[in-house]
C-alpha cells in the first residue's frame, strides 16, 4: 500500500505529483515525501556516509543524523520537483538523488574550502575517500568491453554501475524501483552477463564487481549499527 498524507493524491504516480507540485500544489510534494521518505532517508544516508561532506556530524548516530539532514532532504526534494522534466530519460526518484548527490558535494566542497582557509583540517586528505577505485574502474570497463557485442545488456550494465555509484548501496528492490524494472529482470541479466564475462576469461573479475557491491553493502550496514548503539 503506497504511503499518503490524503487519499485523493493515492492513485496520482510521481510524475503527476511533480507537475502539480510546479503549478503550484504544495500538497503534491507533502504527499512525494510521505510517499517515498524511507527511500530518501536511505539514499541521503548512504550518500552522507560516502562523501562526507561535514566531519562534525560524522560522529552522530544514524537516526540522529538523518533529524539533521532531513529538512535539507526535503528541500533537494522540492529542488528536484521544481526542475525535473518528464522527458528526462531518469525516473524522478533517480533525479532527486542525482540532486541530493551534487548538493552533498557542494556542502563538502565549502566545507573544504573554510576548512583549509582557517587552517582548522591539516590532516584532511587522510579522511579523504576516493569516488573511484582504479582497480574497481578497470575491472567495470573490461565488462562493459565483453558486452559490446549486446547492446542492451551493455547499457543495463553501464545504468546499473551509474546508479549504484549515484546511490551507494541500496536493497535490490530499490534499485529496481530507480531502474524501471523487475528484480527478476535484474537477475536474468546478471546471469547472462556473468555467462559472457566467463566465456571472455573474466569469471574473477565478474566475482570481483560482485564482491565490491557486498563490501559496500556492508559498510553502510556496519556504520549504520556501530552508530546506533553508540
Amino acid at each position: 500500500m503506497v504511503n499518503t498524507i490524503n487519499e485523493s493524491y493515492a492513485h496520482f504516480d510521481d510524475v503527476q505529483l511533480v507537475n502539480m507540485t510546479q503549478n503550484g500544489n504544495f500538497d503534491a510534494l507533502s504527499e512525494l515525501w510521505i510517499r517515498h521518505v524511507d527511500f530518501i532517508k536511505k539514499v541521503t544516508l548512504n550518500q552522507y556516509y560516502k562523501i562526507r561532506p561535514d566531519f562534525s556530524e560524522d560522529f552522530l548516530n544514524s537516526e540522529k543524523l538523518w533529524s539533521y539532514r532531513l529538512g535539507s532532504s526535503y528541500i533537494n526534494l522540492a529542488k528536484a520537483a521544481e526542475t525535473y522534466d518528464s522527458n528526462y530519460s531518469v525516473p524522478f526518484l533517480a533525479y532527486f538523488a542525482m540532486k541530493n548527490k551534487y548538493a552533498f558535494k557542494d556542502e563538502k566542497s565549502f566545507n573544504t574550502e573554510m576548512s583549509m582557509r582557517n587552517s582548522y583540517c591539516e590532516n584532511y586528505d587522510s579522511y579523504e575517500f576516493r569516488d573511484q577505485d582504479d582497480d574497481m574502474t578497470e575491472i567495470v570497463n573490461s565488462i562493459e568491453k565483453c558486452l559490446s557485442g549486446n547492446e542492451r545488456l551493455r547499457a543495463f550494465f553501464k545504468k546499473y554501475v551509474a546508479t549504484f555509484d549515484e546511490l551507494g548501496y541500496v536493497s535490490q528492490t530499490d534499485m529496481a524501483k530507480i531502474m524501471g524494472i523487475s528484480r527478476q529482470m535484474i537477475n536474468t541479466n546478471f546471469k547472462k552477463i556473468r555467462f559472457i564475462a566467463e566465456e571472455n576469461g573474466l569469471e574473477k573479475e565478474f566475482a570481483d564487481f560482485l564482491s565490491a557491491q557486498d563490501e559496500a553493502r556492508n559498510c553502510i550496514q556496519k556504520l549504520y549499527l556501530g552508530n546506533r548503539y553508540s
